[in-house]
């Protein structure tokens, strides 16, 4: 398209050109029109020029990138600072989120351990699930709770040179019945896609036995409480 447009504008200028005082041999408007799609050929052509320097940069990079990996082998998984095992946290437990006598929920502190035992901030997933193993095995699970890859980095905190993900997990309705709460996490690493996993008991200070109907009642939702009212 490009070509033929160039090369009837030449013609053009050149019969113009070749015979000074002549008139010209197209009209004013075709003319116009036909130097105007010359010079857009002109920058598309510029604009394809760049087009293609671009992608011979790109791949250049590539290649460099593909040789690199080459060079470095499969073993370059085991050069990087990688998740070799997780840890739950010496203070994961009973926290109290609303001032009144009983713990609402287990904060649960989660360390990923390269293979040095260093705390290192790893992206990928994590699912909760507190169990209260001196309840019935069809009621021992009293909780679950998941983090995305995006809402884990949020969970990242720390200071003087010691650093976690912390997760606060409420109880889903009510307090537990006994005090002792089985933590297990699971975390999935995004940069092996290896699973990890670790558990451990923490003890919770539940609600003096008068308050424990109104915690309880506080966690319903709003239409559960209005049907549990009596009538008046």
């Amino acid at each position: 398209m490009m070509r033929p447009v160039r090369l009837a504008v030449t013609a053009v200028l050149w019969a113009f050109w070749a015979c000074p005082g002549c008139a010209p041999v197209v009209p004013a408007d075709k003319y116009d029109q036909l130097q105007r799609q010359w010079l857009d050929s002109q920058h598309a052509q510029s604009d394809i020029q760049r087009d293609n320097d671009q992608l011979r940069k790109d791949k250049a990079e590539l290649s460099d990138q593909v040789e690199t990996l080459r060079r470095l082998g499969p073993e370059r998984l085991e050069k990087l600072f990688h998740v070799a095992s997780i840890e739950l946290g010496r203070h994961s437990g009973g926290v109290d989120l609303d001032g009144r006598p009983g713990h609402d929920a287990i904060k649960v502190y989660l360390d990923p351990l390269d293979r040095q035992g260093s705390v290192i901030k790893a992206a990928g997933e994590v699912t909760i699930r507190l169990f209260d193993l001196a309840a019935p095995a069809e009621k021992n699970l009293i909780g679950e709770y998941a983090w995305t890859g995006e809402e884990m980095g949020k969970q990242w905190s720390g200071g003087f040179g010691v650093y976690h993900f912390s997760f606060v997990c409420p109880w889903k309705a009510r307090p537990p019945v006994h005090d002792e709460i089985t933590v297990r996490v699971e975390f999935v690493d995004y940069l092996t896609g290896r699973r990890f996993t670790a558990q451990q008991a923490c003890k919770v200070l539940l609600p003096p036995p008068d308050l424990a109907p109104a915690t309880a009642a506080a966690t319903q939702p709003a239409a559960e409480q209005a049907a549990s009212r009596p009538a008046e």
